[in-house]
Protein backbone atom coordinates (compact mmCIF):
# COMPACT_ATOMS: atom_id res chain seq x y z
CA UNK A 1 0.00 0.00 0.00
CA UNK A 2 1.67 3.31 -0.63
CA UNK A 3 0.62 6.93 0.79
CA UNK A 4 0.72 8.38 -2.72
CA UNK A 5 -2.44 10.99 -2.83
CA UNK A 6 -4.66 9.81 -5.17
CA UNK A 7 -6.79 12.16 -7.51
CA UNK A 8 -10.03 13.96 -5.90
CA UNK A 9 -11.91 16.49 -7.99
CA UNK A 10 -15.07 18.91 -5.95
CA UNK A 11 -17.12 20.99 -7.81
CA UNK A 12 -18.46 23.72 -6.54
CA UNK A 13 -20.30 26.85 -7.90
CA UNK A 14 -19.17 30.80 -7.19
CA UNK A 15 -21.16 32.83 -8.40
CA UNK A 16 -21.99 31.00 -10.99
CA UNK A 17 -19.02 30.17 -12.38
CA UNK A 18 -18.01 26.22 -11.81
CA UNK A 19 -15.05 26.07 -9.58
CA UNK A 20 -13.17 22.58 -10.15
CA UNK A 21 -10.70 21.54 -7.22
CA UNK A 22 -8.50 19.20 -8.17
CA UNK A 23 -6.14 17.42 -5.13
CA UNK A 24 -3.34 14.59 -5.42
CA UNK A 25 -1.97 13.51 -8.40
CA UNK A 26 -3.36 13.48 -11.80
CA UNK A 27 -2.05 10.96 -14.18
CA UNK A 28 -4.57 8.72 -16.02
CA UNK A 29 -7.70 7.93 -17.87
CA UNK A 30 -9.80 6.75 -15.26
CA UNK A 31 -9.14 10.31 -13.66
CA UNK A 32 -9.34 11.58 -17.09
CA UNK A 33 -12.90 10.06 -17.59
CA UNK A 34 -14.19 11.62 -14.27
CA UNK A 35 -12.92 14.78 -15.25
CA UNK A 36 -14.39 14.81 -18.49
CA UNK A 37 -17.88 13.77 -17.42
CA UNK A 38 -17.97 16.64 -14.48
CA UNK A 39 -17.25 19.12 -17.50
CA UNK A 40 -20.22 17.95 -19.41
CA UNK A 41 -22.55 18.41 -16.27
CA UNK A 42 -21.09 21.78 -15.97
CA UNK A 43 -21.13 22.59 -19.67
CA UNK A 44 -24.88 21.23 -19.95
CA UNK A 45 -25.91 24.40 -18.51
CA UNK A 46 -25.91 28.01 -19.76
CA UNK A 47 -22.65 28.70 -17.52
CA UNK A 48 -19.64 27.93 -20.05
CA UNK A 49 -16.78 29.25 -18.10
CA UNK A 50 -15.31 27.30 -15.59
CA UNK A 51 -12.05 27.70 -12.96
CA UNK A 52 -9.07 24.89 -11.95
CA UNK A 53 -8.37 25.29 -8.26
CA UNK A 54 -5.01 23.54 -8.38
CA UNK A 55 -3.87 24.46 -5.31
CA UNK A 56 -3.89 21.18 -3.91
CA UNK A 57 -2.89 19.15 -6.81
CA UNK A 58 0.61 17.89 -5.56
CA UNK A 59 1.26 16.26 -9.03
CA UNK A 60 0.54 16.17 -12.47
CA UNK A 61 2.29 14.02 -15.47
CA UNK A 62 2.01 15.16 -19.35
CA UNK A 63 -1.28 12.99 -19.33
CA UNK A 64 -3.18 15.16 -16.77
CA UNK A 65 -1.58 18.35 -19.05
CA UNK A 66 -3.32 16.31 -21.99
CA UNK A 67 -6.47 16.03 -19.63
CA UNK A 68 -6.60 19.98 -19.26
CA UNK A 69 -5.31 20.54 -23.09
CA UNK A 70 -8.84 18.55 -23.50
CA UNK A 71 -10.91 20.14 -20.73
CA UNK A 72 -9.63 23.68 -22.54
CA UNK A 73 -10.65 22.83 -25.82
CA UNK A 74 -14.30 21.14 -25.19
CA UNK A 75 -14.98 24.67 -22.96
CA UNK A 76 -13.34 26.69 -25.62
CA UNK A 77 -15.57 24.79 -28.48
CA UNK A 78 -18.58 25.50 -26.02
CA UNK A 79 -18.02 29.28 -26.12
CA UNK A 80 -16.69 29.34 -22.51
CA UNK A 81 -12.94 29.55 -21.80
CA UNK A 82 -11.05 28.27 -18.35
CA UNK A 83 -8.92 29.82 -16.16
CA UNK A 84 -6.42 28.51 -13.95
CA UNK A 85 -5.87 28.84 -10.03
CA UNK A 86 -3.39 28.27 -7.79
CA UNK A 87 -0.56 25.90 -9.17
CA UNK A 88 1.82 24.77 -7.56
CA UNK A 89 6.01 24.93 -8.37
CA UNK A 90 6.11 21.72 -9.73
CA UNK A 91 3.25 21.92 -11.65
CA UNK A 92 3.81 25.74 -12.86
CA UNK A 93 7.26 24.39 -13.93
CA UNK A 94 5.27 21.74 -16.35
CA UNK A 95 3.29 24.56 -17.81
CA UNK A 96 6.56 26.25 -18.21
CA UNK A 97 8.52 23.47 -19.74
CA UNK A 98 5.85 22.91 -22.34
CA UNK A 99 5.03 26.89 -22.88
CA UNK A 100 1.34 26.06 -22.39
CA UNK A 101 1.73 29.17 -19.65
CA UNK A 102 1.18 30.93 -23.05
CA UNK A 103 -2.36 28.95 -23.76
CA UNK A 104 -3.58 28.97 -19.84
CA UNK A 105 -4.34 31.91 -18.64
CA UNK A 106 -2.90 31.34 -14.62
CA UNK A 107 -3.93 33.11 -11.65
CA UNK A 108 -2.34 32.85 -7.96
CA UNK A 109 -5.82 32.04 -6.32
CA UNK A 110 -9.36 31.29 -6.91
CA UNK A 111 -10.79 34.65 -6.20
CA UNK A 112 -8.59 36.11 -8.99
CA UNK A 113 -9.26 33.45 -11.86
CA UNK A 114 -13.27 34.25 -10.89
CA UNK A 115 -12.61 38.03 -11.30
CA UNK A 116 -10.63 37.50 -14.82
CA UNK A 117 -13.20 34.60 -16.03
CA UNK A 118 -15.62 37.59 -15.57
CA UNK A 119 -13.95 40.03 -17.37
Amino acid sequence: MTDRPTFDLQVSQQAGIHVFNLSGRLMDQQQADRLMEALDDALAGEEHRVVLDLSQLQYMNSTGLNILINLLTRTRNAGGDVVIAGVSQSVRQLFLVTKLDSVFTITDNVDEALARVRA
